[in-house]
């Protein structure tokens, strides 16, 4: 019985798909007025131009049309003229793209790029559009775009006089003009688009959807002007709802991911930049309001009189540097929602991806001593969106982590103040070195080393008994703040002469200068009888250590001069005291008060 009812359902089934299929080609025969016919030749072609439309889903129709032959001999009047209507559309949208935007590649990489069908990508559906090629140097071995160079649609080859796609290097050149040197000068557009390396440009919808973005106001501007007409509306003044458009809109960047950026991963990344002090910081997470930089593959949209307004927008590494910039002239970021599409996979082999990320860490080492940042410091957390509590901070794990207690994690890095170069402090005049005539403080590097060296100083002293306290302005620090101050340069550490002979280091720079097992440099200061200890022969962050005749009633100064050689009574030594400097108990005098104020410490 269960066989018989299945052979009728089958054969149920077959009959309805018939009847379906038979009215459904009765349909489209009847309403079809044109057939594709890629293979027929008798047939008269219409340009593929007019098989594109220009509506919303014109990213996703491809530059290369197939050949559609009319069903009829004579064309109908109605249908030419709606394919006129749309042809005139698309022209009349590629004019406005070509005269509004410029498009620019900067972010690419001479071993291994994706130009050649990027660019091809880009001008065979908008013709003539600007596009220019900017890189740090002329690249060598050749790109294949200047070996095979495509042509435009007024068959101009590439990087010709007159073409759209032009070559710009930002390496000094004595027989270029200023002009030939800036590509910011030779952009004629009001807006310039930064395109990363590996594009393909399917459709014009999202350029326009780009330029309506930049140029509508923003929420901010809305919300505004809602307020003064509520205001006007209050005082019986005439309010007309629109936005004034004489008043000067908020500055904005577009940014555009594309659709291989990973959800997952941490994209949105926060600059603080501490130039007194010598710091940039980045934060990274994954929310997206109020971002100051995006860290995976996007592009951005920019007017060009916001870019000539940058000191130096396209220098290396990009767009890091363009990011730093726009942070310092307060231009908001919004990201777009949309993306566009992705071409070649880069970097796919280990040799071109060690080779990149070698080069990018010099590009940021340049990039730090260009800025004169001392101290990077990099903070990476995720936001839980499915906790109850709001914005709760996890750690990014990049590998298996059982601590599920530790929430954010710090990676600092110092540029500057190695054994083997010179000390970022340099010359120090009348007690001032060069950084506080710029309103600096001392380079977070050479605080860093400085307490390495007072540290390494103490343990020493400490292991062979030498009786010292903190003096000076250290002590005034280390009463006030517990720690050094942000403008210190160095530490004075006094002694007690009689306890030279215990130091194996101490009595072997009375004769010579010596270098210990750590590497750190004791030497005999030549503007007196006081010893220094380097952090190493060549920089030179030292701590001082000034020794006191303790034999009297009054502590005198043994063999040194200066305003640091004062005299003072011996019952601030009787008892010694403590206090916490750098996390660490550090001998010091009793009522340290009157004793700073013997000393003229101020």
């Amino acid at each position: 019985m269960r066989m018989k009812h299945g052979k009728l359902f089958v054969i149920v089934m077959i009959c309805f798909n018939l009847v379906v299929f038979y009215y459904s080609w009765r349909y489209f025969l009847t309403r079809t007025e044109f057939l594709a016919d890629p293979f027929s030749k008798q047939s008269p072609i219409i340009n593929p131009i007019e098989r594109i439309g220009f509506n919303e889903q014109d990213d996703v129709i491809h530059s290369s049309a197939v050949r559609i032959v009319m069903k009829h001999e004579n064309p109908v009047p109605k249908k030419s003229t709606k394919l006129s209507r749309i042809r005139d559309r698309i022209q009349n949208t590629n004019k406005y793209l070509q005269k509004s935007i410029t498009i620019v590649f900067r972010d690419f990489y001479e071993f291994d790029n994706d130009l050649m069908q990027s660019i091809a990508s880009i001008v065979n559906l908008i013709p003539n559009i600007p596009v220019f090629i900017i890189s740090a140097n002329i690249p060598y071995p050749p790109l294949d775009v200047f070996t095979s160079p495509g042509r435009s649609s007024n068959q101009t080859s590439w990087f010709e006089k007159d073409s759209n796609v032009r070559f710009f290097s930002l390496s000094y050149d004595i027989t270029k003009p200023l002009k030939d040197t800036l590509p910011i000068l030779q952009i004629r557009t009001r807006y310039t688009l930064f395109m990363p390396d590996s594009v393909r440009l399917n459709g014009r919808s999202l350029l326009s959807r780009l330029l309506r973005e930049i140029s509508s106001p923003s929420a901010e501007d809305l919300m505004l002007q809602q307020h003064q007409n509520l205001l006007l509306k209050q005082n019986n003044q005439a309010v007309e709802n629109r936005i004034d458009m004489t008043r000067k809109q908020e500055q904005r960047i577009i940014a555009v991911p594309f659709a291989s950026n990973q959800k997952t991963v941490a994209n949105c990344c926060h600059l603080l930049l501490d130039l007194p002090n010598w710091t940039l910081e980045y934060v990274t997470g994954n929310g997206t309001d109020n971002c100051d930089m995006y860290k995976q593959k996007h592009a951005i949209l920019i007017e060009t009189a916001l870019l000539k307004e940058m000191p130096d927008a396209l220098s290396s590494p990009f767009p890091e540097l363009f990011y730093i910039q726009a942070k310092l002239s307060n231009i908001k970021k919004v990201l777009l929602n949309a993306s566009f599409q992705d071409g070649k996979k880069l970097f796919t082999s280990y040799h071109t991806k060690t080779k990149r990320r070698n080069l990018r860490k010099e590009q940021f080492r340049s990039l730090y001593r260009k800025l004169q940042i001392k101290k990077v410091v990099r903070k990476n957390y995720l936001h839980d969106n499915k906790s109850k509590l709001p914005k709760r901070k996890q750690l990014i794990k990049s590998f298996e982590h059982n601590n599920q207690t530790i929430s954010l994690l710090t990676e600092t890095t110092f540029y500057g103040c190695e054994k083997q170069t010179k000390s970022c402090i340099g010359q120090v005049y009348n007690a001032q070195p060069f950084y506080r005539f710029l309103g600096r403080h001392t380079p977070p590097c050479c605080l860093d080393k400085l307490k390495l060296v007072f540290r390494h100083v103490v343990d020493e002293l400490e292991n062979v008994g030498i009786r010292y306290w903190l003096d000076n302005y250290a002590l005034k620090n280390a009463i006030e703040l517990k720690s050094l101050s942000p403008d210190a340069y160095e530490i004075d550490l006094s002694f007690n002469s009689d306890d030279v002979q215990r130091s194996v280091a101490l009595r072997k720079a009375q004769s010579k200068p010596y270098t210990d097992g750590d590497g750190f440099y004791w030497l005999k200061a030549t503007d007196g009888h006081y010893f220094r200890v380097q952090y190493s022969k060549v920089n030179q962050i030292a701590v001082n250590l000034l020794p006191f005749d303790l034999s009297g009633e009054v502590v005198r100064p043994n063999g040194f001069y200066g305003w640091k050689a004062k005299k003072f009574a011996v019952e601030f030594l009787h008892p010694m005291s403590t206090v916490l400097f750098l996390g660490k108990p550090i001998m010091c005098p009793n009522n340290v008060v009157e004793y700073l104020e013997t000393k003229n410490v101020k």
